[in-house]
């Protein structure tokens, strides 16, 4: 069922219509005053595509020689002739004297640092039996799992398996890190 409400503002939208169509359609029909060369129109408009309505094109024009216009021409990079230096005095390098002694000794190698690991330790699950697996989080969201002494994903090696925590060693390290229930 229509209400009033819709009917009134249908028929506005109706009027509003109505009232530009005849807007657009009264200003079609009146001829300009002017044409694009500033010459009022010589009577009424003819078909489209008369010589009325096509301008002329000036084709001597392309022929005609060009003006000089500095335009363009100017080199923003160049500052004039570079100033000439006078000549370096040679500077004749002084030998140093050798240092004669005992060599210093080998520095002392320091352990590499461990890379990020890519894990997270999600925690453990223990049977019957107490046999207990870790259960491990890749980045690309890889569930990986392992007991105490097995190699886990080819990177590292379980271990101990704790209650909030797992220790790992890294693959060709002596290093172990503790990872908690987690964390990274």
């Amino acid at each position: 069922m229509v209400t009033r409400t819709q009917q009134g503002a249908a028929g506005a939208v109706l009027a509003l219509g109505l009232a530009a169509a005849f807007y657009f359609w009264a200003r079609s029909g009146t001829p300009s005053t002017a044409s694009a060369d500033g010459t009022a129109p010589r009577g009424p408009a003819g078909p489209v595509g008369t010589e009325a309505d096509v301008p002329r094109i000036d084709l001597g024009r392309l022929e005609s020689p060009k003006a000089r216009s500095g335009a363009g021409r100017r080199d923003l990079f160049d500052f004039g002739v570079p100033p000439t230096l006078p000549p370096d005095p040679t500077v004749r390098a002084t030998p140093v004297p050798a240092i004669v002694g005992p060599p210093p000794p080998p520095p002392i190698p320091t352990p590499t640092p461990l890379p990020p690991l890519t894990v997270r330790y999600v925690g453990a699950i223990e049977d019957k039996r107490g046999l207990k697996v870790a259960v491990f989080l890749t980045d690309k969201e890889e569930v990986l799992t392992g007991q105490a002494g097995q190699l886990v994903g080819n990177r590292f090696r379980i271990v101990r398996i704790g209650l909030e925590s797992v220790d790992i060693q890294e693959v060709g390290s002596e290093q172990t890190r503790r990872i908690p229930l987690g964390g990274k």
